[in-house]
């Protein structure tokens, strides 16, 4: 969708191992909210289903934490691998930008019908206030909306 660069680490089909299918680049650079993504994409990848979106997925995703630059990170769903990085990359296709919990939060909103019962629930419409509010912004849905509905179905706690 935005040029994806295709390093030589990538070119190769991947391993069915997790850890095969997550690259971290500048590991050492990831902070609290890198290391939550990093053992969540490591849960994830173990799961056929969300292996299979993430197979069929092109979609660059940074994520911008309010107040905390340093902890800003960039998710590339790519060749069937995820790379998580520090920072954010140049020309992404859906930024996420709020307070760290809220990003976390964000990891509990499940796919589907589930979604509407999530956002009846007080966590839920927690986080439709802070949409409203702009506490929590997302840029790129309607630029890039199958993308989001891929990342949404990888991010989902009831996707098997």
């Amino acid at each position: 969708m935005n040029g994806t660069p295709k390093p030589n680490h990538m070119a190769a089909t991947p391993g069915n191992a997790p850890q095969a299918r997550l690259v971290v680049v500048d590991g050492e650079h990831l902070h609290v909210l890198g290391r939550f993504f990093q053992a969540m994409l490591l849960n994830f990848l173990k799961v056929p289903g969300k292996v299979k979106v993430i197979e069929r997925s092109n979609l660059t995703v940074a994520f911008e934490p309010t107040g905390h630059p340093e902890s800003s990170l960039t998710l590339t769903f790519a060749h069937g691998r995820v790379i998580l990085e520090a920072g954010i990359r140049p020309k992404t296709d859906i930024n996420i930008k709020g307070e760290p919990a809220v990003l976390m939060k964000l990891s509990r909103l499940p796919a589907g019908p589930a979604a509407v019962r999530f956002l009846m629930t007080n966590e839920g419409k927690d986080l439709i206030t802070r949409v409203r509010s702009g506490e929590l912004k997302i840029k790129g849905i309607f630029k890039h909306p199958l993308g989001m509905m891929n990342f949404s179905r990888i991010m989902a706690p009831n996707i098997h």
